[in-house]
């Protein structure tokens, strides 16, 4: 991608031909986890009505040379008009976090939940404010015997229950899904390939339709083989230990409801101590196919350290006017 290609994006909805005709720059971000993606526009509004106000649903789409690829639809959560020079920045996010919140999803709840499964849980939760529910086949047999939400809204709670076992829990439009992180599957459970990266043969950075930067990060801190977790027994006040992996172990300091909880959690977090082991950072072409919770392939033009699969966890794509189009990608290794 961006070899030779014209950059172009396209806004749907109201305003959306002012949009498309003014738009000085713009940048969209694309993250796993609690954080919602999110476009930011900025437009010249110089002799200009007519703009979309919060609440408005705005499409967006982007590649190369009319072939475009729809990266879904975006609720506008802030307006913000500048005198000089006259232009307006839009910022909108995947999520319905709109002004009106009739469900009460940002308020904050303390409420107790007994022998459930964590897809139950997870299904009624998010149905009550009208979500699409889409969970992975793993979580129908996890049973919580019991589980607590303390002063925690349901998006931070639902986060905090997937992070314990290495997953994503995210609102995407009107889904919101609970998968495992690192599966080659777009947050709405679409497959996808992985996109395949080679370092170009004249890598100048003065060419910024193809200069590819990569910078690898592995963190010095202790590497950790197994993990412990502790749960408390309700019915004796006894305190018990389980672990997986060996020594040397990193201890969770949450104490969970049932010893099956607890075995969950340390395998996640040993899942996650795996991956996490190291990183990449990379700078290049623009490429609408990167995708959060895909995977990125780095082929043999890479040095060997770098080279191979990662799991995506972010990806910011930036354009301008001038045909600017760029990708920042954080990614880890993939679950094994």
């Amino acid at each position: 991608m961006g070899l030779g290609f014209i950059p172009q994006v396209s806004v749907r909805g109201p305003g959306a031909a002012i949009i498309n005709s003014r738009l000085i720059s713009w940048e969209r971000v694309d993250a796993s986890g609690i954080q919602s993606d999110q476009i930011t526009l900025t437009v010249d509004t110089a002799g200009q009505t007519g703009m979309p106000k919060e609440g408005a649903t705005l499409g967006w789409s982007e590649g190369y040379d009319g072939k475009l690829v729809d990266k879904g639809e975006f609720k506008i959560t802030r307006i913000i008009p500048r005198l000089f020079p006259p232009t307006v920045t839009i910022v909108a996010t995947a999520a319905p976090f709109q002004i009106e919140d009739k469900t009460r999803f940002k308020e904050r709840r303390t409420r107790s939940f007994d022998n459930v499964t964590l897809a139950e849980l997870f299904r009624q939760v998010v149905s009550a404010h009208g979500f699409s529910p889409r969970v992975a086949p793993e979580f129908e047999g996890i049973t919580l015997a019991h589980i607590d939400q303390v002063d925690e809204t349901d998006s931070a709670f639902l986060t905090r229950l997937a992070k314990e076992r290495d997953a994503v829990a995210k609102l995407v439009n009107e889904l919101y899904v609970l998968a495992k992180r690192g599966q080659v599957k777009t947050i709405t459970g679409q497959t996808i390939p992985p996109v395949v990266v080679c370092v170009p043969g004249n890598n100048d950075p003065n060419d910024a339709g193809k200069f590819i930067n990569c910078q690898l990060d592995k963190p010095s801190r202790t590497n950790f083989s197994g993990v412990k977790a502790k749960w408390m027994d309700n019915a004796t006040g006894q305190e018990h230990e389980v672990f997986d992996g060996a020594e040397p172990f990193k201890k969770l300091r949450q104490a969970y409801e049932s010893a099956e909880t607890a075995q969950h959690a340390c395998r996640a977090e040993l899942t996650k101590v795996n991956r996490h082991g190291s990183s990449v950072r990379l700078d290049l072409p623009g490429d609408p196919y990167l995708v959060a919770e895909g995977l990125l392939t780095l082929n043999e033009s890479f040095p060997p350290e770098m080279a191979g699969d990662w799991s995506i966890d972010k990806v910011t794509a930036r354009g301008d006017s001038k045909g600017g189009y760029r990708c920042s990608v954080v990614a880890t290794q993939p679950s094994k």
